[in-house]
């Protein structure tokens, strides 16, 4: 499978907009969310891929404002839908 990758500036600066508004759990202070269950809490319908509505559930301002255009810049394949792997790709690694 051939994936184009979006920038690694552009995705971090993505989920580092989702780790604070588009989480619906709280987190222990200092802790990352783990990115496995803040894409199954988002999977409404556990197919294992995040449609555009998926993705944009429980977003807020200006996270909602550019989620399309995040969105398609994180489907590397292009099939409207993202995988974990899509969704996890450039997120921040943990401090520590």
């Amino acid at each position: 499978m051939h994936h184009n990758a979006p920038s690694p500036t552009i995705l971090l600066l993505f989920f580092a907009a989702l780790a604070v508004v588009g989480s619906t759990a709280a987190a222990a202070p200092g802790k990352q969310d783990d990115p496995q269950k803040r894409f199954a809490r988002k999977d409404a319908n556990s197919d294992g891929f995040l449609t555009l509505e998926e993705f944009k559930a429980g977003l807020k301002d200006k996270a909602l404002e550019k989620a399309d255009k995040r969105f398609k810049k994180s489907d590397s394949n292009g099939d409207g839908t993202l995988s974990f792997d899509e969704f996890k790709a450039g997120m921040p690694k943990p401090k520590g």
